[in-house]
């Protein structure tokens, strides 16, 4: 709630405009109900031939539905919240009004320039068209772009052209030139105020170019896909792409007419029968929206950097302007028209163009997308989809010729080839083409209007399963990331050699990062191992992979040094913990400081408990009988399932390389277990990690404690008699999430991003809060602090913060990846218990 109330303090300005905005519209309706009469659409719109600027200026603030209004309010809310905070209120106020005014007038100016231009003909001149809200604000959006770093300015511009564009061209409103004029006016003035971007804003190798390759050619995709449905839902169908939608209209189909139209009885105003009887086939309009989703999987294939989706894109979008040309140049042939006007040839060329141009940019930019598919799969779904289209073909013609005497006029095998392409072709091609023949019966439509269905339900399935294909990991891949560890790590880079972890190599092969992907983030299991004079390089390379692959890269729990070198790269960084380092060399429990770790020591001493410490195959089956024990009393008593990810459990305890200490009473029982886990150091090991602590729950009090400083006294003695292999350090590990209290501890590298910084920390704090009753990380954290350790900061290192609700999710699906949704509900019935 505090969040939310900053929020709307930081956001007055956008939340009072849109109110206004609302407030406006509810009067406007609201006083013409009181009269009785209809709202009065008609002065909200004008046209080309008789234009009336009067009734045009009241649609910038007038919408002419609740749906409208819904939408336009949302849009401007969005708008304006993403401009106020980075140029404050009175900044966009201004900038709303002169990129508003201008790219009104400038949009106006564009149209009567159309207007000259095309004027002799009725279609343009009657174009009615309305100005729409956005414009109000759209300007003030682009001109806050100039003052943010490149990402977000990239991001921002690519998806609000697109946005604009794909309204236009499809749509054909003449009033979006007004909204696509303020927004270039308010980048402009945008770009006035803020100056020359600085040398800090330019492009990091972490934002390379087939990245942002990948994200332009997705939008593009996502912008010609949903193009379509904006066209048939458009009031104007002006656009030069409006031909290509969905077939929408108000007439109704003339039967009697038709009939004489497919029998040659008339020529006059056939094609619209011909278009109005293809509208009225449910099947003829499935098989349209069909390729809609064809169109959109290509697209977030492309976004995600599969090469199949680019092989793909180039021979859809090939066919597709193909088919366009053909449509266009033997159309006007058909219909023997002896004058082809200058706004079909625009058209014409428009929609050539397009798909085309955009089959040609994505085979230039082929070498960016980097992931292949399994080549199984693709051999075989290709091999699915050449026998679905033969077999469907092959079908469609001998039925059609068996049940010809269910069509009308009864086809010959002649017309059931012409009539052949048509049943697997969107209808929006098929508008200026004869129909020669329709179904009598539900048989015959079922299979007129089927057969294309069929195929194009097949190529979705194709397209998806292609999508979610990828390349096997070598099997050899764990052997050699666990040899790499053996070579050189940090504290905690034995964790990356547990099951879950994948993996990438340096060019080198020399050294490696484990990862897991989740929710569109490569989170990492801390920083780079292997070859340390390759470490940084790998900070920049993995991101460089990460970005490849469409992930977004996070690297967790990295110590200073890498979080500073992201730093000087642009990323930003959160505290997520503390790692409590001991030098065993120095180990001492004299003084006041340790007075609990020397009870703990004396009572265990004097009740009998000694520790042995050693790898787990080397106790006995009893004794490794009370670890599992030990584990399963422990896990009984939370609420979630036991957590993954950075903190191992009793199959992590097995591995041969990971040392074992444990507290043994004079009765045998095994009090408490803790296990350690190696870091190497040119194959030499130079430290252990604290990992795996658990004990019985009526233990005495006092015996972890013990057994950590029973751990850093064998650490100090093995030193003193061999000072060549002395340890280096013993770790107690970082505590997951602790110290996440207050948003003040969220700091970023620089102002542009406190609040990103903020929420991730919030969102964090909230899940460490949620887990503490079953986990006790802030105890577990204050525990390690009893043995005076060196604390060392631990990061959490992101270079985007639009991914900041994707690394929050990715780190709780990481830490609990069987969380299911009553073990959730259980975890906030014992947070609302630990609150009372």
């Amino acid at each position: 709630m505090a969040d939310l109330r900053q929020w709307a303090h930081e956001q007055r300005f956008a939340l009072w405009v849109v109110a206004g905005f609302i407030v406006v519209n509810l009067l406007w309706w609201m006083w013409f109900a009181i009269q009785h009469e209809k709202l009065p659409y008609a002065s909200l719109t004008t046209n080309l031939g008789d234009f009336d600027f009067a009734k045009l200026l009241p649609s910038l603030f007038l919408t002419r539905s609740l749906f409208q209004l819904v939408v336009e309010a949302i849009l401007m809310l969005i708008v304006l919240c993403l401009a106020e905070p980075i140029m404050g209120g009175a900044r966009t106020t201004l900038i709303c009004v002169l990129s508003a005014v201008g790219g009104v007038f400038v949009g106006l100016f564009v149209c009567a320039g159309a207007s000259w231009l095309f004027g002799s003909s009725p279609d343009v001149f009657h174009i009615g068209f309305t100005l729409s809200p956005v414009t109000l604000v759209i300007g003030a959006l682009m001109a806050a772009t100039c003052f943010a770093h490149r990402l977000w300015r990239q991001r921002i511009r690519i998806v609000g052209y697109a946005a604009i564009l794909v309204v236009l061209l499809y749509g054909g409103n003449p009033g979006d030139y007004c909204t696509l004029a303020a927004a270039i006016i308010g980048q402009i003035i945008g770009r006035v105020i803020a100056g020359k971007p600085t040398q800090s804003d330019q492009w990091h190798w972490q934002h390379a170019s087939s990245y942002e390759a990948r994200r332009i050619l997705g939008a593009i995709g996502i912008v010609l896909a949903l193009g379509p449905l904006v066209a048939s839902t458009s009031r104007s169908h002006a656009g030069p792409l409006t031909s290509m939608a969905l077939l929408m209209s108000p007439e109704s189909m003339n039967m009697g007419k038709l009939a004489e139209c497919m029998r040659g009885m008339t020529v006059h105003g056939c094609y619209a029968q011909y278009a109005l009887a293809r509208a009225s086939m449910p099947g003829d309009i499935l098989r349209s929206v069909l390729p809609i989703v064809v169109m959109l999987i290509i697209a977030i294939g492309l976004y995600k950097g599969r090469r199949s989706a680019a092989w793909f894109n180039i021979v859809f979008y090939g066919l597709n302007a193909l088919l366009t040309l053909c449509y266009y140049v033997f159309v006007p042939f058909n219909t023997h028209s002896q004058h082809i006007p200058l706004t079909a040839i625009w058209t014409f060329a428009v929609n050539t163009a397009v798909p085309a141009v955009f089959a040609i940019l994505v085979a230039a930019n082929l070498r960016y997308f980097s992931i292949h598919t399994n080549e199984r799969n693709l051999r075989l779904g290709t091999a699915i989809i050449i026998i679905a289209f033969l077999a469907c073909s092959a079908f469609y013609m001998a039925a059609t010729w068996f049940m010809r005497a269910q069509f009308d006029p009864e086809p010959t095998f002649t017309a059931i080839l012409s009539e052949w392409p048509s049943r697997f072709i969107p209808v929006g091609f098929l508008t200026q083409t004869k129909l020669v023949f329709v179904a009598t019966t539900p048989m015959a439509a079922l299979l007129y209007q089927g057969v294309g269905i069929v195929f194009w339900i097949v190529l979705v399935i194709v397209a998806i399963i292609w999508l979610h294909s990828s390349l096997d990991q070598d099997a050899k891949t764990r052997a050699h990331a666990e040899k790499l560890v053996e070579h050189g790590g940090e504290s905690m880079s034995f964790m990356t050699t547990w099951e879950g972890n994948d993996y990438w190599f340096s060019p080198t092969g020399r050294s490696a990062v484990a990862y897991h992907e989740l929710n569109g983030v490569a989170l990492t299991t801390t920083g780079p191992f292997g070859d340390p004079d390759e470490w940084m390089a790998d900070l920049d390379d993995f991101s460089r992979f990460a970005n490849e692959h469409a992930w977004s890269p996070c690297f967790y729990a990295i110590h200073e040094q890498a979080k500073d070198h992201l730093g000087k790269l642009g990323w930003h960084s959160l505290l997520v913990g503390e790692e409590m380092v001991i030098d065993p060399q120095a180990w001492k429990t004299t003084g006041k400081k340790w007075q609990d770790i020397r009870t703990a020591i004396n009572k265990a001493k004097k009740t009998g408990i000694v520790d042995y410490m050693g790898t787990y195959e080397e106790f006995p089956h009893e004794i490794q009988e009370q670890f599992v024990e030990i584990s399963e009393q422990w896990s009984q008593g939370k609420a979630l399932p036991e957590m993954k990810f950075t903190l191992g459990g009793v199959e992590e305890l097995k591995d041969p390389r990971v040392q074992v200490l444990y507290a043994l009473d004079a009765d045998g029982v095994v009090q408490g277990v803790t296990s350690w886990l190696p870091t190497w150091r040119d194959g030499r090991v130079i430290g252990w990690t604290l990992d795996f602590m658990r004990h019985r729950t009526d233990s005495p009090n006092g015996i972890m404690e013990f057994l950590i400083a029973r751990m850093a006294q064998r650490m100090h003695d093995q030193g003193v008699e061999d000072p060549d292999n002395q340890i280096e350090f013993v770790s107690l590990s970082a505590a997951p999430l602790a110290g996440l209290d207050s948003s003040a501890d969220a700091t970023s590298d620089d102002s542009s991003n406190i609040s990103g910084t903020v929420m991730l920390q919030h969102s964090l704090a909230l899940v460490a809060n949620m887990l503490e009753p079953a986990y006790g990380f802030k105890s577990l954290y204050n525990f390690k602090k009893k043995f005076q350790p060196i604390a060392k900061p631990v990061y959490l290192s992101y270079p985007d913060p639009a991914k900041l609700a994707n690394i929050g999710i990715a780190i709780l699906r990481a830490y609990l990846p069987n969380l299911t949704a009553r073990q959730v509900i259980g975890m906030l019935g014992s947070f609302k218990e630990d609150k009372k």
